[in-house]
């Protein structure tokens, strides 16, 4: 009887095991698409974008090396919305909504070759304000509203598809366990071996929740982590009887950057203007990327006002000054901040941004490359 029950149970843990790797390498497989898919949606959007940027410096520069197709795309085969669908047909609602981007590209590009031909016959080729050979920019916004959104979606998948696959792993370790007390020193390397893949599952959920919570471009915080340390950080405020100064600071002219050097170098700026900022704060205060030029810094505990004026200052002498590209000259922005003093009873996150936000604009008003604070006069 008991050779037996050995028996079955080896038998069933054989099966066990065979039945989770299989789910393993499906879920593994179904990453690693979805990551491919998102590789190839940033590939194509870089793709639209250089087309874009090019007809815009060809407009200024009437140079017709400005449309070299070498500087569109330096891959042997460019990418294209006709692969895009194919790679997520699986998703029939997904691949639907992508439908629209096929001939959205093709008109985009037949554009740009006339334009490229009328340049270099030395014709005046300047493109239209209002778009590129009948393409205009509303169709080129949709394209990209459209391939954004497909990556947040997919960013969703991943997340959702990682975490099934951690939690298949998690079931894995249960039953491990549960036939290591039947099986003994017997199953000692099979044990192992399973809790080393668990450890990397547990590693990954925790890189993943990681990553969810900072911003890719700067390595700062997000909104995200804003918002879910909001309680904490009014709290913490409260408790040390100070008050905590939230500043809303935007980059003056940096839209000017992007156009005159590139996304590239726009991003490079936005790094540096970042550790700036990083380099003026305390350990324990907390800044934040919201999205494109805009950060918040979170003080955590300051005496009054004018502390929280002092870095508002700090911050817009620190960014007036220019910051080399990696091209050759230098990049000149400037910001403009908000202060909003916190805490009134019962007062939110949200609301102490409106403010602070509103005392930005006030600051943007006044010239720029300033700072005001909320419901108070200019600083």
């Amino acid at each position: 009887m008991g050779t037996l029950i050995f028996a079955f149970i080896i038998t069933l843990l054989f099966a066990m095991i065979f039945y989770q790797h299989q789910r393993s390498e499906e879920a593994v497989r179904s990453v690693d698409h979805t990551r491919q898919v998102i590789a190839y949606i940033d590939s194509l959007r870089i793709y639209l974008l250089n087309l874009d940027t090019a007809v815009r410096k060809y407009a200024e520069s009437r140079n017709p090396a400005d449309l070299d197709s070498a500087l569109i795309c330096r891959q042997s085969s460019c990418p294209s919305s006709a692969q895009l669908i194919a790679l997520i047909k699986a998703d029939g609602d997904l691949a639907a909504r992508l439908e629209p981007l096929p001939a959205l590209q093709s008109a985009l590009e037949i554009g740009f070759s006339a334009l490229r031909q009328r340049a270099q016959a030395g014709g005046d080729a300047t493109p239209p304000e209002w778009g590129l050979a009948g393409f205009d920019k509303s169709a080129i916004e949709q394209i990209h509203r459209i391939l954004i959104e497909t990556g947040r979606e997919e960013l969703a998948q991943l997340e959702t598809r990682e975490r099934t696959r951690i939690r298949g792993q998690n079931v894995s370790l249960a039953l491990l366990a549960v036939a290591g007390l039947w099986m003994g020193l017997a199953l000692v390397g099979l044990y192992r071996k399973s809790t080393r893949l668990i450890r990397a599952g547990i590693e990954a959920e925790q890189t993943i929740r990681q990553l969810s919570l900072r911003d890719p471009l700067t390595g700062l915080a997000n909104r995200r982590f804003l918002h879910e340390n909001e309680r904490l950080m009014i709290a913490g405020a409260r408790r040390s009887e100070k008050q905590m100064a939230v500043l809303a600071v935007d980059l003056d002219e940096f839209k000017a950057v992007n156009d005159r050097y590139g996304h590239a170098a726009g991003d490079a700026v936005l790094q540096v203007a970042a550790e700036r900022m990083k380099q003026l704060l305390r350990e324990s205060d907390v800044i934040v990327r919201l999205g494109g030029d805009e950060f918040v810094i979170v003080l955590g505990q300051v005496d009054d006002a004018k502390a929280a004026r002092e870095v508002a200052g700090r911050v817009v002498d620190s960014l007036r000054q220019p910051i080399p590209l990696a091209t050759g000259g230098s990049a000149r922005i400037g910001a403009s901040v908000g202060i909003a003093l916190c805490c009134a009873d019962g007062e939110t996150l949200d609301e102490l941004l409106k403010k602070a936000d509103a005392a930005l604009y006030a600051a943007k008003r006044d010239g720029r490359n300033t700072y005001r604070e909320a419901a108070a006069s200019a600083a």
